[in-house]
This record gives C-alpha cells, sequence and structure tokens, in this order.
C-alpha cells in the first residue's frame, strides 16, 4: 500500500507522491491517458492539473473521478470554464495561484470570499493558495484563511521548521511543489527523501511515464531516513544553485509579457526542457534569439520574488542549451 498522509484539516488522506499535470501541456492524448491510468492503478490519488489540458485528460477524468482527489487554481471568474475544460463537476481543492508579494496576498484574500459562492454551489470542496514566496508563509498560517497551501519545497530551497510546525498547528496541509526544484535536482532519492522528511502531506511531481512514476513509488517505499551522503549533496547543490535557482513561478512575465517580447520564463526553463526531451532541441532558433532583443529594463528582475538577476541569466541559459542539444 502506498503511503497516505492527511492533508490538514481537509481530512483528504492523499498519496505523499502525487502527480503535478505540468506534463499534460506537451504529452499527446495517448500517453498522458496512459500517464493518469498508470498513477491512479497504482495507488496515487491525488492529481494537480492546469486548465486548458482538458482536450488531453478530461474523459479519463471524468471515467474515474470517484478515485482521485483533484485540484487546479483560478477565480470565480475562470471556474466554470476550469470545470467544463476538465469534463469534472467539482475540484477538491481550487487553488488561487500567482500570490507572492503582500498586494496579492490581500487580493487573495478578497477573491477567497467571492470564491464562497462557488463552494456553496459545490464547485470545490477546499480553497487553497499557492505562492513561491517565503516572506509570506508565516502570514498565510497565522491568518488561516486557507486550509491547504501549495509552495516550493526541495533540498534547495529550505523551509524554516517553524514554518511546518506553525502549520501543523493551524491545520493547514502542505502541497510541496517542485520536489526536484524544476529538473534541477538529478539525485532523484536524496532530493525526495529530503522533501518527504519535511511535515507536507505530498510532494507534487511532474511527472511524464509510467518509468518515472515507478521509480518515484520505489522511493516512497524504500528507507527515507537522511544518510550523511545526501547531506553531502544537499550542500553541494546549494553551492552550485546559489542565487541563480529559477522557480519557474511566471512572475516575471506577469500580468503584462516583455515588452522586447522575450518568452523570458521558457528560456529560464531551457536546462528543464532540454532533459525533458532527452537532450533534443523542441525551442526554435527564433525563440532563443529574442534574448538578443533585451532592452534591460529590468522589469522582469522587479517582478521577481526572488530578486534573480534574469537579464544576465537569460543569454547564459541560452548557451547552456545550445550545449545541452548539440547536434
Amino acid at each position: 500500500m502506498i503511503e497516505k498522509r492527511i492533508l490538514g484539516k481537509t481530512g483528504l488522506e492523499i498519496s505523499a507522491v502525487s502527480l503535478g499535470g505540468v506534463a499534460f501541456t506537451w504529452l499527446d492524448k495517448q500517453r498522458s491517458e496512459k500517464l493518469v491510468n498508470y498513477c491512479l492503478d497504482n495507488g496515487i490519488n491525488y492529481l494537480d492539473v492546469y486548465a486548458g489540458t482538458g482536450n488531453k485528460i478530461g474523459n479519463i477524468l471524468r471515467k474515474r473521478r470517484s478515485q482521485f482527489f483533484l485540484s487546479t487554481r483560478g477565480t470565480l471568474k475562470t471556474i466554470d470554464g476550469c470545470l467544463k475544460d476538465l469534463k469534472v463537476d467539482y475540484f477538491d481543492i481550487f487553488l488561487i495561484s500567482m500570490v507572492d508579494s503582500a498586494r496579492q496576498y490581500q487580493d487573495a484574500l478578497e477573491e477567497a470570499q467571492l470564491l464562497e459562492k462557488a463552494h456553496k454551489l459545490g464547485k470545490f470542496r477546499f480553497l487553497g493558495i499557492c505562492t513561491h514566496n517565503p516572506s509570506l508563509y508565516a502570514r498565510i498560517i497565522k491568518d488561516r484563511a486557507f486550509p491547504a497551501i501549495m509552495l516550493p519545497c526541495n533540498c534547495v530551497d529550505e523551509i524554516n521548521r517553524q514554518i511546518f510546525d506553525g502549520a501543523k498547528r493551524a491545520g493547514i496541509g502542505i502541497i510541496a511543489m517542485k520536489p526536484f526544484a524544476g529538473g534541477n535536482l538529478t539525485n532523484h532519492r536524496a532530493s525526495l527523501k529530503y522533501v518527504l522528511n519535511t511535515k507536507v502531506a505530498t510532494a507534487l511531481i511532474g511527472m511524464t511515464n509510467a518509468k518515472e512514476v515507478k521509480e518515484n513509488l520505489a522511493i516512497l517505499a524504500g528507507a527515507k531516513t537522511i544518510t550523511e551522503q545526501d547531506r553531502k549533496y544537499y550542500e553541494k547543490i546549494r553551492k552550485k544553485l546559489g542565487k541563480t535557482f529559477c522557480r519557474y513561478c511566471g512572475h516575471c512575465i506577469f500580468p503584462k509579457p516583455c515588452p522586447a517580447g522575450i518568452p523570458i520564463r521558457t528560456i529560464m526553463m531551457l536546462e528543464t526542457l532540454a532533459y525533458q526531451a532527452n537532450l533534443r532541441r523542441t525551442v526554435s532558433d527564433e525563440t532563443l534569439s529574442t534574448v538578443k532583443n533585451c532592452k534591460h529594463c529590468g522589469q522582469c528582475e522587479k517582478r521577481c520574488p526572488y530578486h534573480l538577476p534574469i537579464r544576465k541569466l537569460l543569454p547564459q541559459k541560452v548557451a547552456t542549451y545550445l550545449r545541452m542539444t548539440e547536434r
């Protein structure tokens, strides 16, 4: 039996490893449905998916809806479209996302009040919040306005133990996104053990095929004691990534895109995209060349919750991608 954990005061008993839906944005329908079926057949019972992928997974979600817990993100204005797209009648957790500043958090609290209408109509069971900003964690927990919080948790983003303890006391369940730091962590065993040893309800992983699912479930089923070798890896990777680690939150291009037309989030994700495509080049030369159009306005860096030197990193990301995918 796969290990399950309680998601705070929601009472939902969810698998300690769960499926993130990022892969459905590029997998075809057949492989997407195969992935969902494999996860459900092997005990994974929590899926977090994106609206807009319903043409690939909507039918299988509707067919097997009673066998899993489902979440997505949106607002009162988008929830009906999300339900229709994904072909389901309700979400177990509906997340307010892109909450990475004090102003955005205040907006989220107001949105939560608006969403109460949808809650009463049975469109979702529990309301959650998604943030990448560590400075907001304590406030969110203190306010207790959301029974579930989704946040990055991995061996690079160390989270103060008091946050986990406070969330537990408040009955707030933690959904750990980016346990492999968006593909930056290649020692999956050590990385996943780190997350599972924290007080999170589940590690949300953007798996792409049965092989990856099987590997992660084997880690979950095995010994999870952190060894000295694991600690050395954590120390090494923290030094390597330093202050250049992008969490792919998308705030660099939100609410307006780059004025120079650079798809910044895509460029920052290039290494991950290379790994996902088995080192095949899937990003066009035209897209890569947009980096040369940078006007150095700094808009992206002002928006970044982690204050990354994005203007400096963009050409570096392109150069690394070209080396990784050299034909």
